[in-house]
């Protein structure tokens, strides 16, 4: 499955995203736990805090999981914030 970035306000407005996860073809990696924590961010979150939940979730054994770098999430999800 993939999905195209339709939001003209978005940094990464018209890339397209791969969702491998969801494939029924074998050879992708095994799902893992996901915590996508700069959307939290985008709902108001402050940006300079979000190191501490990023700990947090490493104390709980859950490995938060951005997909790209966290600072590249981070940096576009205060964007939008920003932007909203």
């Amino acid at each position: 499955m993939y999905g195209r970035i339709e939001n003209k306000g978005h940094p990464f407005y018209s890339l397209y995203f791969v969702y491998t996860e969801l494939s029924t073809k074998d050879g992708w990696p095994p799902e893992e736990f996901s915590a996508f924590v700069s959307s939290i961010i985008e709902a108001g979150f402050n940006p300079e805090d979000i190191s501490g939940v990023r700990g947090r979730l490493k104390e709980l054994s859950l490995e938060p999981y951005d997909r790209l770098s966290s600072a590249l999430v981070d940096t576009i999800a205060t964007h939008i914030a920003k932007n909203n």
